[in-house]
């Protein structure tokens, strides 16, 4: 079969002709810390743990049709929406437990854990089977959210931890912000302390999006995602994939991109929404 090959300035280009049309700023930095981070020169076998319906899936077999991709998650719903969204691109999507791997050790040479670890009771055994069935050598790249939040992004709960140590339930969806579904947020520390405990070496930590419009998770979750379900603002729906930007999507994001704008680069222990982390099996 004949490689692919792609220069890092048209990887780049793609990758951004995807995300424009993201309502949530802070996905879109993280998916692109992600994207530009994982090294995909050449033929490479990529898993993503906690796959969903399958949005990085599909960017990355459709930027890279080379790639040999396989996407695993718990949530069969998930993986039924995954194979539509992803037609007959080839990428396999596997019913599996992120805390046992239905995988042989070092399978992989990249891996993908964006947004899951903070799900799973026992995610130092998830920690743990990444680090298994990646390749010696292999990069992994995770995101979670950061317990140090910004208090624009959901002043409810950042108001209600530091008055009185208490937060929204997490099953209450709609209203529990960053709390919605999760079983705990991390310090930066705390998660370091994880990986490195299996044996894994920290490369780099991005600080990802501090300044954010006021009960952005609110406005862009708790409303916005659950309109984009019922089948309205369809040009908010990043399963959609590539699509042209509607004036609707660039009139009612304008604000909400206006101050994200003021983020630089994600260096510096400050807070934000997610903590992006690219690790290396040595």
């Amino acid at each position: 079969m004949k490689k692919q090959l792609i220069s890092s300035r048209e990887y780049s280009q793609k990758i951004e002709s995807i995300l424009c049309t993201e309502p949530d700023p802070s996905f879109a930095r993280r998916a692109k810390i992600i994207f530009e981070n994982l090294d995909l020169k050449g033929r490479k076998e990529v898993l993503e743990v906690g796959c969903g319906r399958g949005f990085y899936l599909k960017t990355l077999k459709t930027v890279w049709p080379d790639l040999v991709i396989t996407g695993v998650d718990v949530n069969q719903n998930y993986l039924d929406v995954a194979r539509g969204y992803l037609g007959d691109l080839g990428v396999g999507l596997i019913r599996g437990d992120a805390t046992d791997l239905p995988f042989t050790d070092n399978s992989f040479d990249r891996i993908i854990a964006t947004e899951v670890l903070e799900h799973i009771p026992d995610d130092q055994k998830v920690v743990s089977e990444m680090y298994r069935v990646l390749k010696p050598g292999g990069i992994a790249m995770v995101t979670v959210p950061n317990k140090n939040y910004p208090f624009c992004w959901d002043p409810l709960n950042w108001i209600l931890e530091r008055v009185f140590s208490w937060h929204i339930p997490s099953n209450i969806w709609w209203l529990a912000g960053l709390w919605a579904d999760h079983v705990r947020l991390y310090e930066d520390k705390d998660l370091k302390d994880k990986l490195k405990k299996v044996g894994f070496k920290i490369e780099k930590v991005w600080y990802s999006t501090h300044y954010c419009f006021p009960f952005s998770h609110f406005f862009l979750y708790g409303i916005g995602k659950n309109l984009v379900e019922q089948g309205f603002l369809k040009s908010f729906n990043r399963f959609k994939g590539k699509q042209k930007q509607s004036l609707i999507n660039k009139f009612l994001l304008y604000p909400i991109r206006k101050i994200d704008s003021l983020n630089k680069d994600g260096s510096g222990n400050i807070s934000c929404v997610n903590l992006v982390v690219k690790i290396i099996k040595e």
